[in-house]
C-alpha cells in the first residue's frame, strides 16, 4: 500500500506571516505616516468588514472572506506598490507570478481554489468581488480617518478619504448609508 505525501503547508504559513512585516506604502509616501499599518492589518479589517457587509447583502460569505484574506497575499512577496509606482501590467504579472508561488505549497485543490478566487477578484465582475474592491478602499477610507483621529494631518489625508466614494453606487440604500455612516468624522470622546 503506497503512503500518501504529506503537504508541507509551511512555506504557505510563511507568507501570510510576512504580510505582518509589509507596511502599506501609501500611507508612507503620500500621507507622511511614520509608522503604518501593515497589509496583514489592511487584509483583517477588510476581511471583518467583507463579512458584515455580506451577510447584510445575503452574499455567500464564505467566499468573501477568502477572497478578502487573498487579495492582498501576493505582496507578501512583491511588496506594497503605490499607484502609479508601476503600470497596472507589470503589477498584475508580478501579482500572477507571486500568488502562483505562494499557492504552490498547498494541496492542488485548495490552490485550484484559492487561485480561483483571487482571479474572480482581479475580474472584479461578480457581486462578491465588487464588494471585496469596495471594502478595500472603504478599509482605506476608515483608516485614513483614523489617522486623523489620532492627529496626522488631514490635509495629507484627504485623498484617502475621498476615495472610496465612486465605489458605493451599486449598493443597497441600507449598505450605503452603513458606509456613509462609517465615514463620518468623529473625534474621540
Amino acid at each position: 500500500m503506497g503512503r500518501k505525501k504529506k503537504t508541507d503547508l509551511t512555506p504557505f504559513f510563511q507568507h501570510v506571516l510576512r504580510l505582518k512585516h509589509v507596511k502599506r506604502a501609501g500611507w508612507i509616501s503620500r500621507a507622511q505616516i511614520s509608522n503604518p499599518e501593515s497589509v496583514a492589518d489592511h487584509s483583517y479589517s477588510v476581511c471583518a468588514i467583507s463579512m458584515a457587509l455580506s451577510d447584510m447583502l445575503g452574499l455567500n460569505t464564505e467566499r468573501v472572506m477568502k477572497m478578502a484574506i487573498l487579495h492582498d497575499l501576493p505582496e507578501s512577496i512583491i511588496g506594497d506598490f503605490v499607484p502609479g509606482e508601476v503600470t497596472k501590467k507589470k503589477k498584475r504579472a508580478e501579482e500572477n507570478n507571486a500568488i502562483g508561488t505562494i499557492l504552490q505549497s498547498i494541496p492542488p485543490c485548495l490552490r485550484s481554489d484559492y487561485k480561483g478566487i483571487w482571479l474572480e477578484y482581479l475580474l472584479n465582475k461578480t457581486d462578491i468581488a465588487r464588494l471585496v474592491h469596495t471594502v478595500d478602499k472603504l478599509e482605506m477610507a476608515l483608516q485614513a480617518r483614523q489617522y486623523v483621529i489620532e492627529g496626522y494631518p488631514e490635509h495629507l489625508l484627504a485623498q484617502f478619504l475621498d476615495f472610496p466614494k465612486k465605489y458605493v453606487m451599486d449598493y443597497k440604500h441600507e449598505i450605503i448609508s452603513q458606509i456613509q455612516n462609517a465615514l463620518k468624522p468623529r473625534r474621540p470622546k
